[in-house]
């Protein structure tokens, strides 16, 4: 039992049991958005003076040490087990000075800055760190060459940091980057790489400390939208409401980027990986706070008016930044479950930081209601393909090993059966490599008709607003209506695309020009290849084979037999087609190794020069049968399921066509035998009733000689 006034620092690494957060790191992150909070309104204040990019530039530069003073202390923790009176006073007593770079950011971010309180805040938060880490080199001896270079780097900055107090400006603030120079490349040089692999950093508890600060940054956004809305006289009225229900979708579909597609992932393999994503949330904790600034603002915007600059630019930037960096992340990440090769889900995020500037340059042309539409819509269009690329959930804890299964099946201490309905193409593919994931074209074919046909309009309408946005950055880009706007960029941008052109708009400039010989060949190949997909798909030959649903083990010439049977539904001709029917069984070899063993059923009959009609297929159960012995009442492991395979040459497709099914033991049903379901016209003409085609009915003859024998 440690003593709570004092106790050493213990070491602990990814080898060590998994970290939990702490109540005192919870409590600890309450003064950091406090703070944050502080920062977003001064940005919000050069944006209501448009002085966007001054005030995005001064609000990164205010930002980086607050987010190095927060990484600082979540990286200490991360390496040190330690909560003692002297742990606990040393956090509260940077919690003070966060709190006071809090209260000092908006005058050091004002138009006559006073830096002083700002930076002699900020030499205390890394002071405080670096006597953390001295602590830990007195105390946590197995470790000394760790603590002892991050308590170098972050005295190194909080000496700058104090220095550049006594500096004007604006030598002050060459000092601020250089003292963040030294923290944000002390992890990439040769003797942090080498301490991170002498003392692994526990991943998990990191990915939930920047998850717990991203959810807790976005939550701002929400108590700006909502306050704005509870304050204003028309706060209740249909535009406000829907102007605020756009924003907050905007700041659901950011949550929903982040904790579907970067929280729940896992470094790929690499000696710098970490590296990446840890740089990959700065831009992204910058870009997240600025958009709750961002989304209170376009509450103001004109529902029928020209949304101003400032909004705009404000909203695209910030929401293209987050984008940006989330793909950034997801370079060096991977999920566990997704249908398509993981390099897409980056060229989303990518594609949609691209266009969203071009929304935000082209929004002049368009009303406040159109521009916060498309830019929740590009938002929605984020969420909804997570959702098709990874549409089953990542986690596999409730399987059991199938060896495990097995046992308790053999042994009697489980029902559950063996689930041999499900495909292989169904099976939960967990953890495959990126480069060997489906790629968009498997993807597209191997999905219903309803993805491709929705996949093929999005990028219709994406590729006709991003080239209107290209059309309005020129006002006499087209030549017809004047000032062109929106609707009528795009129409011309569909006629373009479409090579369609009835007369009425045309380009203008050379510019236009430029655009519309791009647009031409970027419709020329897009029509080709969405024809090509389109014919591939209604091209591919579906055999309409029907199986039986249940398998009958009755008499046939004198000996037990197993059947079922298999009708072409559409009564074309299938030439030499083919049968293979096999049983899955489960086999524990004598070493203890459980295996699923396929074990081929030989057959009467196995192939038939024309499937037209029904075939029944016959496998007679002798001494020499997989199926000899088997208790049909209760297979138990000799029988897990039934395959069976059907192959053969169609004379309407002229291709070949292939069929199969499979079988749980609990189909096979003994002493049965299948209605007759072909009869014959006076005319001759043979009648099929598939309507009968799974009825059995009991097998007399067969009961009678069994209960004989």
């Amino acid at each position: 039992m440690r003593n709570r006034w004092f106790h050493r620092p213990l070491l602990h690494t990814e080898h060590h049991t998994p970290k939990r957060v702490t109540w005192l790191e919870l409590f600890y992150d309450l003064i950091f958005v406090a703070s944050i909070i502080q920062l977003g309104d001064a940005l919000s204040d050069h944006v209501a003076h448009k002085q966007v990019w001054l005030g995005l530039g001064t609000f990164a530069l205010h930002f980086v040490p607050l987010w190095i003073a927060w990484t600082g202390f979540t990286f200490y923790a991360n390496r040190f087990d330690v909560d003692d009176f002297v742990h606990r006073a040393l956090v509260l007593l940077q919690m003070a000075a966060v709190g006071c770079i809090g209260v000092s950011a908006p005058r050091a971010m004002a138009a006559e800055p006073d830096a002083l309180p700002f930076a002699l805040s900020v030499a205390a938060a890394h002071a405080v760190i670096a006597m953390m880490y001295v602590r830990a080199w007195k105390h946590t001896t197995e470790a000394r060459d760790y603590s002892r270079y991050w308590g170098a780097v972050f005295a190194v900055a909080a000496a700058l940091w104090g220095v550049s107090a006594l500096l004007p400006d604006p030598w002050c603030e060459l000092v601020w980057v250089i003292a963040m120079l030294v923290v944000v490349f002390a992890p990439t040089s040769r003797a942090s790489r080498g301490l991170a692999d002498l003392y692994p950093l526990d991943m998990e508890h990191l990915a939930e400390r920047y998850g717990l600060l991203t959810i807790i940054v976005l939550g701002e956004s929400f108590v700006k939208v909502l306050s704005y809305l509870a304050a204003d006289a028309h706060g209740t009225e249909p535009e406000m409401l829907t102007k605020g229900l756009f924003n907050l979708v905007i700041t659901s579909a950011v949550w929903w980027v982040y904790f579907d597609d970067v929280a729940g992932s896992h470094l790929k393999p690499g000696r710098n990986t970490w590296i990446v994503w840890l740089y990959g949330h700065l831009p992204l904790a910058m870009a997240v706070t600025a958009v709750g600034v961002a989304v209170k603002h376009d509450i103001k915007i004109d529902w029928l008016g020209v949304p101003p600059a400032p909004y705009r630019i404000l909203l695209v930037t910030t929401l293209a930044a987050t984008f940006a960096s989330v793909a950034l992340i997801d370079a060096v990440t991977q999920r566990g479950t997704t249908d398509l090769d993981e390099r897409w889900r980056i060229a989303v995020r990518l594609g949609s930081a691209a266009l969203l500037p071009l929304l935000g340059l082209a929004g002049g042309s368009m009303n406040g209601g159109t521009f916060l539409g498309l830019v929740t819509l590009l938002c929605v269009a984020q969420v909804a393909f997570d959702m098709a690329m990874a549409p089953l959930a990542g986690t596999t804890e409730e399987a059991v090993p199938t060896s495990e299964l097995a046992r308790r099946r053999r042994d009697g201490s489980t029902d559950v059966p063996v689930r041999s309905r499900w495909s292989a193409s169904e099976a939960i593919r967990h953890g495959t490599p990126t480069g060997m994931r489906r790629d968009l074209y498997f993807w597209l074919m191997e999905g219903s008709w309803t993805r491709l046909v929705v996949f093929l309009v999005v990028a219709f309408i994406l590729t006709n607003a991003a080239f209107a946005c290209l059309f309005l950055l020129d006002a006499d880009a087209i030549a017809g209506p004047h000032p062109p706007g929106f609707f009528d960029a795009f129409s011309f941008s569909v006629q373009t695309f479409a090579t369609i052109g009835y007369g009425v708009m045309a380009p203008g400039t050379a510019y236009a020009d430029l655009l519309v010989a791009v647009e031409a060949a970027v419709g020329i190949l897009g029509a080709a290849l969405a024809t090509g997909l389109m014919l591939a798909k209604a091209s591919r030959p579906v055999a309409r084979v029907l199986f039986s649903n249940v398998l009958v083990v009755t008499r046939w010439d004198g000996r037990p037999t197993l059947l079922f049977r298999v009708g072409n539904a559409r009564g074309n001709e299938i030439m030499e087609a083919t049968i293979n029917v096999s049983i899955l069984r489960d086999v524990i070899t004598p070493e203890g190794h459980h295996i699923r063993q396929l074990v081929d059923l030989p057959l009467e009959r196995s192939r038939t020069p024309i499937f037209a009609m029904t075939w029944t297929v016959r496998h007679a159960i002798d001494e020499h049968s997989p199926l000899a012995g088997i208790d049909w009442d209760d297979p138990g492991d000799h029988l897990a399921g039934i395959i069976a395979t059907l192959m053969g040459h169609d004379g309407t497709y002229s291709q070949t066509v292939q069929a199969r099914h499979v079988w749980g033991p609990e189909d096979v049903q003994p002493n049965a035998r299948f209605v007759d379901i072909v009869s014959q016209m006076p005319d001759g003409r043979f009648v099929i009733d598939y309507a009968q085609f799974h009825h059995v009915v009991p097998d007399d003859s067969a009961v009678q000689e069994a209960a004989a024998s």
